[in-house]
């Protein structure tokens, strides 16, 4: 969960996070958190999920995050309607 902690998650229509939605982004503030299994709504269309996380440099985080930012997902799964544009 430290190497999780901060993370943001985005949906867009293109592979550029800025260019959508952010969906979900929390600063942790007690150890243990995020949990390793989570369900986040966001009603959002988008052809991309994105997640994202950081550590900028110069910026004091709480003890408890990693001194680095990973991805560690093992599994995401994504629900909803399938809309077609024709």
């Amino acid at each position: 969960t430290t190497r999780m902690a901060g993370f943001f998650l985005y949906v867009s229509n293109t592979s550029i996070k800025e260019d959508g939605h952010i969906c979900f982004h929390e600063i942790q503030k007690v150890n243990g958190t995020p949990s390793e299994d989570q369900r986040i709504n966001c009603s959002v269309h988008g052809r991309y999920v994105i997640y994202y996380n950081e550590r900028k440099p110069n910026f004091t985080y709480p003890t408890f995050y990693s001194p680095n930012a990973f991805y560690e997902l093992c599994e995401l799964e994504v629900y909803g309607k399938l809309h077609f544009i024709e």
